[in-house]
């Protein structure tokens, strides 16, 4: 990160968290080139919604829907799976945990070259599934596209923004006279919207800092070299720091890729030419976000993947399935940070409460609590379990 960048978003941040409304207006006009004349213009309405109903695509509208379905489905195996309150009892105790959801959400979709109704997808869905009361989406407005705004319609959002960049971070963290904050902050951005996560995280929770994008591909000898050069593509053509790697023992096969490439492009793809044990070893130290399993046989390879954030199996699979239409979130970990974290899901969206009772307390649970405040020096501690089971004053 960039002292310019870091120094530009903290003061932006600092200027909404002072005064609210009147800063966003500023930077709206500033940055995106469009006025205002309350923040209250700045919400998407019911008529804007409709409207986009109405003008989006058919065939586009198809597959939002479509893509909806299998997400929301994926989703709800996973949370059935998940949401179980448990309580261990016996005698003395009751133990167990609590699941509850966040109770209102910050979506930050991003403008970039394009709009993104996948990205709305593949994160209101899950929040919608674990139980999230309100969710909140951000854009910039020239992004604020009729797919966008289906994408949004259809997962129940009603509370939209046209606002992008740190200032939507800075109004969703902090608030607004008109925009209520929020406890929670997820979706990709730029550069500025990292950094604006990265500051106002502990004020809200974020789902992660994302890295460039990247892929790493295994492929055996019987891999397509079109199916592995367009899947190559598909990743760098994201921005000028997205990375790819490919792992291939065919001689072919690398130097049919090799000639393909171009010079830019040759910086952004690492081609190795290893067995398949060997790329297996490396590719887990890379810990890709997505991986690509080229192969005749991508299960028995599937368990020795200890690091990814998606494995795409089979030579039919490629990245695109998951980018838009499979099931799982699109949001994963990037910059090796699959090695201890996971992708966005419906537990992104849920906090465990533990829940202790202690039903009956004898001298020999007192003794073995007291030990412990004794050797840590916290005398109330251990007065507060002693006074228990004695008259109440």
């Amino acid at each position: 990160m960039s002292i310019d960048i870091a120094k530009a978003v903290s003061d932006i941040i600092e200027d909404v968290k002072i005064n609210g409304d009147i800063a966003v207006l500023k930077y709206l006009k500033k940055f995106d080139g469009v006025s205002f004349a309350s923040l209250k213009e700045v919400k998407v309405s019911k008529k804007q919604i409709l409207s986009a109903k109405k003008n989006i695509d058919k065939n586009l509208k198809d597959s939002i829907l479509s893509s909806y379905r299998n997400v929301e489905s994926f989703h709800k195996r996973e949370y059935s799976n998940i949401k179980k309150n448990w309580i261990l009892s016996d005698n003395i105790k009751s133990v167990g945990q609590i699941y509850n959801p966040i109770e209102s959400v910050g979506l930050y979709v991003p403008g970039g070259k394009f709009s993104y109704p996948s990205s709305v997808i593949m994160t209101a869905v899950a929040a919608k599934v674990a139980g999230v009361k309100r969710i909140v989406m951000v854009t910039p407005p020239k992004k604020m596209s009729n797919e966008v705004l289906f994408a949004a319609s259809i997962c129940g959002i009603t509370e939209i923004y046209s606002i992008g960049g740190p200032v939507a971070i800075a109004a969703l963290a902090y608030g607004t006279k008109t925009i209520k904050p929020v406890n929670m902050i997820v979706g990709p951005g730029n550069a500025y919207v990292n950094e604006a996560k990265r500051l106002v995280f502990g004020k809200v929770g974020i789902d992660s800092l994302a890295g460039p994008s990247e892929v790493a591909i295994i492929a055996d000898n019987g891999a397509c070299k079109d199916y592995i050069y367009y899947d190559l593509m598909a990743q760098i053509e994201h921005d000028s720091m997205a990375k790819a790697y490919l792992f291939c023992q065919s001689d072919e096969i690398v130097k049919y890729i090799k000639a393909k490439l171009d010079k830019q492009q040759l910086k952004q793809v690492e081609i190795y030419k290893t067995t398949i044990e060997k790329a297996i070893i490396r590719v887990n130290d890379i810990a890709p976000e997505h991986l690509e399993l080229l192969v005749k046989e991508p299960k028995k390879i599937v368990k020795y993947i200890k690091n990814a954030g998606a494995i795409f199996a089979g030579y039919n699979t490629a990245t695109a399935v998951g980018d838009y239409w499979a099931g799982p979130s699109h949001v994963l970990p990037t910059n090796a940070s699959a090695k201890y974290s996971s992708g966005l899901s419906v537990m992104t969206f849920l906090k465990r409460s533990s829940y202790i009772e202690l039903k009956n307390v004898n001298s020999k649970i007192k003794s073995q609590i007291a030990n412990f405040a004794n050797a840590e020096g916290l005398i109330n501690h251990k007065k507060s379990i002693e006074v228990r089971n004695e008259k109440c004053k």
